[in-house]
């Protein structure tokens, strides 16, 4: 006999919209999570009277993420702040309030390059586009799936094809002629982002990145909140580590079985988790076809980060004003597009970029007087022989202590660029690394964003139906940025809309009943 309707394992952000809509509807849902709350690569957490959030610094939404939550009843206007982004490099230092804005200050840095202009012109045409399909509270196959809508796509389909590849971002940015410029704009972002993301990111950085007051946890918080106020139950500390079949024929799944040997079961499952570990161990590679096994044990991830978490003896609005009144200044140190790996060389973040993250004057984050600084870039779990530890397991080596000590100096000195003096001002200092996303996400390698971007290489790349949703159980659904392309926050949060649809035996796209 089935213990639940539907047994949700991971509380991700996708595995909580998930959970919400299921319990909505008055099925009896569990939710487990193995870490000690809710959030996944989102959570928050807080040190010495600072509270820092751990991954994800703000996200778009694209004119999903907002109605989704409106849906659940878990959005309010007043609990959002608009990020603001700023770009500083030896040659230029602009916001990033609008295309013009940043055309324009490319064109004063590089006085001489004819090819920002042309560069920049398709960039408005992507941009027009997202501007008139999708705005923070508009997307047209959550809203309003009339045909005519749709059909407003069509035209726009060949470019969509043409503008979703790497290669093609290479040819545009072709037009640059300073080839520390030229290798500036092909590169930047995730590793081989297609073009639609490149252009898309300068429009999203300026009209639709948003943070929730309070920090990501409170967000997660009032998620959880709405689940059990449905009549949800949670379990922290709870890792799953198999799903057996129902009965011989191994078509359904029977049960979900903890580390601790608790065999729980339902009549439904989704795997809102790493799909490596779907495959390696949840499920088993035994159930996939070998080629699939392969492609998918082995296929690229996003890149993992490495945090600086600062608590600073410097007020929120000192802080604020150091940084220019933007809450994502990204400063580069070079033009060089660099993406660290286990071979790179022990000085490799001394040479990254940065992004510096404070939102303390509208969300305070930490004691009167003082304030939070996170400085993130891109690294590698396997770098340095995994940083000096010798692979994921614990507990952790001094060696790696010492090296991400170091890393996190490395990062400060960089940061100093923008934060003049900023290492005397700092009272608490902690450094994550990916190993750490791994120890508290599960997340194969740390990988913030899911599988990546590149089209050619991305598992999930797959016309028509760019999703991973689909297992080998008929009654397991796979959910989150590993089974939506294209990933990230956005495809966590649509994917578990879509999966709660598929649950209840409705078309993936059902229409929202609550979003306005």
């Amino acid at each position: 006999m089935a213990e639940y309707d539907v047994v949700v394992i991971g509380a991700g952000i996708a595995g909580q919209v998930c959970a919400c809509y299921l319990a909505r509807e008055g099925k009896r849902v569990l939710l487990l999570e193995q870490n000690h709350q809710s959030g996944g690569n989102m959570s928050g957490f807080t040190r010495n009277g600072f509270t820092f959030d751990g991954g994800d610094q703000s996200f778009e939404s694209l004119g999903i993420v907002f109605p989704i939550l409106a849906d659940l009843g878990v959005y309010e206007t007043q609990d959002w702040i608009k990020a603001r982004y700023r770009m500083v490099s030896a040659d230029f230092d602009f916001y990033i309030d609008g295309i013009d804005a940043v055309e324009d200050a490319l064109r004063r840095a590089f006085p001489n390059e004819p090819g920002i202009k042309p560069l920049f012109a398709e960039v408005r045409e992507v941009s027009g586009f997202l501007q008139s399909v999708c705005t923070p509270w508009e997307f047209p196959l959550l809203h309003d799936f009339r045909p005519s809508r749709v059909l407003r796509l069509l035209p726009r389909l060949a470019r969509l094809k043409r503008w979703s590849t790497y290669r093609y971002r290479e040819t545009a940015c072709r037009v640059i002629r300073d080839p520390r410029l030229r290798n500036w704009l092909t590169n930047i972002g995730y590793y081989k982002m297609p073009y639609l993301f490149f252009a898309g990111f300068w429009h999203l950085w300026a009209h639709d990145y948003w943070y929730p007051a309070g920090g990501m946890q409170a967000l997660h918080r009032r998620l959880t909140q709405r689940f059990t106020d449905s009549g949800g139950e949670v379990r922290y500390n709870t890792l799953v580590t198999r799903v057996v079949p129902a009965d011989s024929s191994e078509r359904r799944a029977g049960a979900a079985v903890t580390a601790g040997g608790e065999e729980i079961r339902a009549a439904q499952f989704v795997y809102a988790g790493d799909y490596r570990q779907l495959v390696e161990g949840i499920v088993g590679p035994e159930r996939f076809k070998p080629r699939q096994v392969n492609e998918l044990v082995n296929a690229r991830l996003t890149e993992a980060l490495v945090s600086v978490y600062l608590g600073l003896n410097m007020s929120n609005h000192e802080l604020s004003s150091v940084l220019g009144d933007a809450q994502h200044p990204f400063f580069f140190p070079n033009y060089d597009v660099l993406f660290p790996d286990a071979g790179s060389p022990r000085d490799i973040h001394s040479r990254m970029w940065l992004a510096l993250n404070h939102f303390g004057t509208e969300s305070p984050s930490a004691p009167e007087g003082n304030s939070t600084l996170t400085i993130q870039t891109y690294s590698s779990a396997r770098w340095q022989n995994y940083w000096d530890n010798g692979g994921y397991h614990h507990p952790r080596s001094p060696e790696y202590h010492e090296l991400k000590k170091a890393v996190g100096l490395e990062m400060v000195k960089l940061a100093e660029n923008l934060v003049p003096g900023l290492r005397e001002r700092i009272a608490y200092m902690d450094v994550g690394t990916p190993l750490s996303l791994h120890r508290f996400t599960r997340n194969a390698e740390g990988s913030s964003g899911g599988w990546c971007y590149q089209e050619t290489i991305s598992p999930v790349f797959r016309f028509p139906a760019l999703n991973l949703i689909r297992t080998p159980y008929r009654n397991l659904h796979a959910c989150g940025h590993y089974a939506l392309w294209p990933g990230g926050v956005i495809s966590a949060v649509l994917c578990g809309r879509i999966v709660a649809n598929l649950v209840l035996g409705r078309l993936p796209l059902a229409r929202l009943n609550g979003a306005t």
